[in-house]
């Protein structure tokens, strides 16, 4: 099972092609599945069943569904659009690149929950071949300075090849013979991972900005420090954690969490920046002393050797999904610099968009030798790629 972060460009003519691709291939009718990722960026990546990166063509080689539960969203579904990833290889162009594929679209049998690992026992009786077997070609395309990215790559379907979609789950069914990933000459490989929804019960988290100094490191290490999320679902608790590493020993800390960034940091002393914005800032976690166990709401193991690490405990429900949080660890350090605190970079928190009844997507694939000889594969559920169906 396979899960999954320089643009020549001026910054106005990336905006200019961001804006063409949204309003002029998303204007018609379409709609997103999963859903709650239409401008969320999904917690995982996947290059199946496009771009299955092998230096073996068998291996190449894939049968792939996906069910995709569309609820009351009806029309003639008439292409499907994907998105690439923003983290993996994040900055760098997409190459170009192609893939020799066959496309078959069919209301499904099933739901995304109850997807069988039998491919014919999801397919419907209105099967419609929409793409017949071609090599789609795709350019290089540049990273936008957008997140999530634009849902660019688009395989459009033969001439009057459309499935007359009334309603409930749509079974995508892929079938890919080969792609140009792997270069058999250079031995190297062009990778293209697409947008993923995964039903997760992590977070994600993005480290920017710079640390300052601590006193007693010599300008060597910098005061840094993450944090990140994690849903315990036996017990419904968000679990923040936030650590911090190189800052005074023996010192204390606070965590601030705000609910937005400044649009520019502002320079403290010792070359030190604030990033969070003070305005919006929900909490502020101090130390609370050494305590040993987690179940505490909130709690500070005091420094050992410069690190901390914090807890905050939190009841999870919908209104939280998917919620981005930016928090900061200041360190007491009284010589460090003039203000006597120290401060880390920013790091930027996304919540788990987790769906305690499952995601509206799941797949089944199969690639290697019996790709297409065999009836059955390997299911993940609540796992897919995020789709634009145009209709």
């Amino acid at each position: 099972m396979q899960f999954f972060s320089k643009v020549s460009l001026s910054a106005p003519s990336i905006l200019f092609i961001a804006g063409s691709l949204l309003t002029s291939g998303l204007k018609a009718q379409t709609t997103v599945s999963p859903k709650e990722f239409k401008t969320v960026e999904g917690p995982s990546s996947n290059y199946f069943p496009y771009f299955r990166a092998s230096s073996s063509q068998i291996f190449r080689q894939m049968h792939y569904q996906e069910v995709h539960d569309l609820g009351t969203a009806k029309g003639a579904i008439k292409g499907l659009i994907y998105r690439r990833d923003s983290r993996i290889f994040a900055g760098s162009k997409s190459p170009a690149n192609w893939t020799d594929v066959e496309i078959a679209l069919s209301t499904a049998k099933t739901k995304a929950q109850t997807i069988s690992n039998t491919f014919a026992s999801n397919e419907g009786s209105n099967r419609v071949v929409v793409l017949k077997r071609k090599k789609v070609n795709f350019a290089s395309f540049p990273f936008l300075p957008t997140k999530p990215q634009p849902f660019f790559f688009s395989f459009p379907f033969d001439q009057n090849k459309v499935l007359a979609f009334t309603g409930g789950s749509v079974c995508v069914d892929v079938k890919t013979w080969d792609n140009s990933v792997y270069n058999a000459t250079t031995r190297q490989y062009s990778y293209i991972y697409f947008d993923a929804a995964f039903n997760s019960t992590g977070g994600t988290y993005e480290r920017t900005g710079r640390a300052c100094y601590g006193s007693n490191q010599n300008n060597i290490l910098p005061f840094y420090g993450y944090t990140y999320a994690s849903l315990l679902t036996s017990t419904n608790t968000l679990r923040l954690y936030s650590f911090s590493y190189n800052g005074l020993q023996g010192g204390t800390g606070i965590m601030l969490i705000g609910a937005k960034k400044l649009a520019a940091p502002v320079k403290l002393p010792g070359a030190c920046y604030l990033y969070v914005d003070p305005s919006s800032i929900l909490l502020m976690v101090p130390g609370t002393g050494f305590i040993s166990t987690r179940k505490s709401t909130t709690y500070y193991y005091p420094p050992y050797q410069g690190s901390t690490r914090q807890f905050l405990n939190i009841p999870f429900n919908n209104s939280l999904r998917a919620v981005v949080l930016q928090t900061q660890m200041v360190g007491f350090d009284p010589t460090a610099n003039s203000l006597g605190w120290t401060f880390t970079n920013l790091n930027s928190v996304t919540l788990p968009n987790y769906n305690p009844n499952g995601l509206s997507v799941s797949r089944v694939y199969r690639n290697g030798s019996s790709a297409f000889s065999s009836s059955t594969g390997f299911v993940n559920k609540s796992f897919g790629l995020i789709t634009t169906f145009k209709m």
